[in-house]
């Protein structure tokens, strides 16, 4: 058996394993290491492929979203989705290169976006980072299924939604200006974004989302990477209910 069916058949496996099923709506976060590990061609080609069994197992009704974050037009900077480049992985860049027009127009957290729901994806609200009319809303009404591929769950931006929601005090609202290009014209952007504050460590703390979790989520080994899948719904009830009771949870390096 080749390299390439082998690879197929172990993505297929570990998708069935993660409770994916033909159809289904989900938001990959990614470490592209965990892809080249088993494969020797051009690291290009291993992402194309990649992509194409992803894809080929949810099918035409299912809906895929790769995150392409930049963080440019935070320092004034014009965001062109055809071609700002990603700040969070090299998947994410191959297919800004290979799908430009499947990129959505908000100017930091932006998605490239295939299937069937991509039109209403591309009708989100692109002026507010996790407002009631973005992208991060809208997947959690429709209970997209958020896949960590050989990467932690502390990498979820979803997360960063649900402290919005929740108000949490160590972050707070803050409007940039800058410009972004759409249907070739360089139109003037108000982009808002929930912030950390200045001296704060609000960084996510990996333990503590894997021991809110526990059971919650649905892991899976891949070669020498763990990759784990949790739907947004669950995700939310989970760590609303937690911050609720304690706003520095995420956070805090304390049990």
């Amino acid at each position: 058996m080749s390299k390439k069916k082998k690879f197929k058949n172990k993505i297929n496996n570990l998708l069935k394993n993660l409770k994916i099923l033909r159809g289904d709506n989900i938001l990959i976060h990614s470490n592209s290491a965990g892809i080249h590990q088993f494969l020797n061609n051009k690291k290009d080609k291993n992402l194309k492929f990649f992509i194409e069994i992803i894809l080929n197992y949810i099918g035409k009704k299912g809906t895929l979203i790769i995150p392409t974050y930049n963080y440019d037009f935070t320092k004034g900077k014009t965001f062109n989705r055809k071609k700002s480049p990603s700040n969070v992985g090299e998947l994410g860049n191959f297919l800004i290169k290979q799908n430009p027009l499947n990129r959505t127009y908000e100017p930091v957290f932006s998605h490239i976006v295939f299937g069937s729901l991509e039109k209403n994806i591309f009708g989100c609200d692109f002026n507010e980072a996790f407002g009631d009319k973005s992208i991060f809303n809208y997947i959690l009404n429709k209970n997209f299924k958020i896949l960590c591929f050989c990467c932690s769950p502390a990498t979820i931006t979803f997360i960063h939604f649900i402290e919005k929601k929740i108000n949490v005090n160590y972050r707070y609202d803050k409007v940039f200006k800058s410009f972004n290009i759409i249907n070739n014209k360089k139109i003037k952007t108000k982009y808002k974004y929930r912030v950390g504050k200045k001296y704060i460590d609000y960084s996510l703390k990996e333990k503590k989302i894997y021991n809110l979790l526990g059971s919650k989520l649905i892991t899976k080994d891949f070669g020498y990477f763990s990759c784990c899948q949790i739907n947004t719904k669950l995700l939310y009830k989970t760590i609303k209910s937690k911050l609720k009771k304690n706003n520095h949870f995420l956070i805090n390096n304390e049990n």
